[in-house]
């Protein structure tokens, strides 16, 4: 029987690892920056690893690099897990990403 979080997406996700570049961005300003890791990715979101916490329902602006591409993307944080020492799997559900980055995406599933 799947899992209720299972129940609940939209796209099939795939295990992928790629390079993260992350901002915050609050009223035109960044006030935050890092990078990270996907660990899976679909249309709709990704979940991201890094060395640091970040803020549930902020906006966070990625770029993510997909072999010869470099989809770009925001999102609202939407959970946060500490995996290890210094080590979080964060949530994101995309609420921009462009048609042409979303069709990259699905050739990968």
């Amino acid at each position: 029987m799947p899992s209720q979080e299972q129940e609940q997406r939209q796209a099939t996700r795939i295990n992928s690892l790629n390079l993260s570049y992350f901002c915050i961005d609050e009223n035109g300003r960044v006030t935050h920056q890092g990078m990270g890791r996907t660990l899976n990715i679909s249309t709709t979101g990704v979940l991201l690893e890094a060395n640091e916490d970040l803020p549930l329902s902020k906006t966070i602006d990625m770029e993510i690099a997909m072999k010869n591409d470099l989809i770009d993307a925001s999102g609202t944080i939407i959970h946060s897990t500490k995996a290890k020492d210094d080590i979080f799997h964060i949530g994101i559900h995309f609420t921009k990403i462009s048609d042409t980055d979303k069709e990259t995406l699905s050739t990968l599933t």
